[in-house]
């Protein structure tokens, strides 16, 4: 290697300068690990080829059992094809007197079921259309039994038609008037089952006189506790006594009875005026027609415009939301005209009848008629909407329980 220092003694020199390399490990260790054989690993078996081989054969034996059954099943039809045909023809064969007789025994049978289901259906609809006020016609056979019941501090009045034949036996002495029939049936009511509140009878006497009627009260009555108990008190008297003007209120001794917030009471006018009928809903899920006490109106217009608005939490509307209308009002009538032609199939039967018969009362408390005009039906439920409606005699009729 000329011209370069990398000679061979300059190479051996320097690697004699490393330095020396030394295993102290003893010779058994060496050994020891030259022994051990390095871990082998172990090869893993691959299953899915073998899975998918499996799952082949059972598809290919569910295949198989199938078209064997379905083959099974088409040949158990056509025998019972054959067997059918068999016997049609035997059928076939017979008179013809017998395939009438079948037919019309089918056909009446059909028709027999049509009637059937037609009377019930007619059934479900009457009952469910049943108006729920008193009517003059219903007067015919019966004698009218109204009375203020009470619930959560308002006054509902509720109508019973007592038949003729039990007033006969119990009033023998002729017909009875609202005092008669108060003091003969008030105390047998039992409200609570009726979904009120127990108020009846009143504390005291009530008897007819010259001017009307008087309750005579005695000392420790609770009628006037506060102002809600006075007007609970009030209206009551007015609903339950609506055939005599007025009910004087006297102590024991004859002489006014004199109630804490208000002083001596004047006689109770009865009946209820320039009112409007909204609904109210009881605990128990009834839901009745009440009379606005102590809420009078200007006018039968007014008062039928605010039947499209819940007046309280606890009374509802009965025109429904939403429900576009102009009331026009003369001395005799009030017409309700209605935007767009009103379908009153469009509403719950009852909540319909309920509309009707709240805009009825309502022009009734200011001495007129209702009529509807604009309406999508001109009868329904035995209202005639082309002239005005009947006047109700009284709201919220409830069947006799003293039968």
């Amino acid at each position: 290697m000329p011209n370069n220092k990398w000679d061979e003694g300059y190479i051996e020199s320097m690697l004699g300068d490393f330095p020396a390399i030394q295993d102290r490990r003893p010779k058994e260790e060496v050994y020891s690990r030259l022994a051990k054989k390095p871990p082998t690993q172990k090869r893993q078996r691959n299953w899915l080829p073998l899975l998918v081989a499996v799952l082949a054969f059972i598809t290919v034996g569910i295949l198989i059992a199938s078209i064997l059954s379905q083959n099974g099943i088409d040949s158990a039809n056509e025998e019972n094809a054959s067997d059918q045909s068999a016997e049609n023809a035997i059928t076939s064969s017979e008179p013809d007197g017998n395939a009438d007789s079948n037919s019309a025994a089918v056909s009446i049978q059909g028709e027999s079921q049509e009637t059937e289901e037609s009377a019930d259906f007619s059934s479900a609809q009457t009952a469910e259309l049943n108006r729920s006020a008193v009517y003059e016609n219903d007067l015919n056979d019966a004698t009218l039994f109204t009375i203020g019941l009470t619930e959560n501090a308002y006054v509902i009045p509720v109508s019973f038609l007592i038949p003729n034949d039990q007033i006969e036996k119990d009033f023998e002495s002729g017909t009875p008037n609202s005092v008669d029939l108060y003091k003969q049936y008030a105390s047998n009511l039992d409200e609570q089952a009726l979904g009120f509140d127990d108020y009846h009878p009143y504390a005291g006497t009530i008897t007819k006189t010259d001017n009307g009627a008087a309750h005579m009260l005695p000392s420790d009555h609770k009628y006037d506790e506060a102002s809600a108990s006075i007007g609970v008190y009030i209206a009551s008297i007015q609903e339950t006594f609506k055939d005599i003007e007025e009910v004087a209120v006297l102590n024991e001794d004859g002489t006014p009875a004199e109630f804490g917030q208000v002083g001596p009471m004047e006689p109770i006018q009865t009946g209820t005026e320039n009112v409007a009928y909204h609904a109210y809903t009881t605990a128990a899920g009834a839901t009745y027609l009440l009379p606005g006490y102590g809420m009078s109106f200007g006018s039968a217009a007014e008062a039928v415009e605010s039947l499209s608005a819940s007046p309280s939490d606890f009374q509802q509307a009965t025109v429904p939301e939403g429900t576009s209308f102009a009331v026009t009002e003369t001395e005799e009538l009030v017409e309700v005209q209605f935007t767009d032609p009103f379908d009153f199939e469009s509403l719950d039967p009852s909540a319909a009848t309920r509309m009707i018969e709240s805009l009825a009362f309502t022009a009734q408390s200011f001495g007129k008629k209702i009529q509807l005009s604009n309406t999508a039906q001109e009868q329904w439920n035995e209202f005639d909407f082309t002239q005005p409606i009947a006047a109700p005699v009284a709201p919220n009729k409830l069947e006799w329980p003293l039968q």
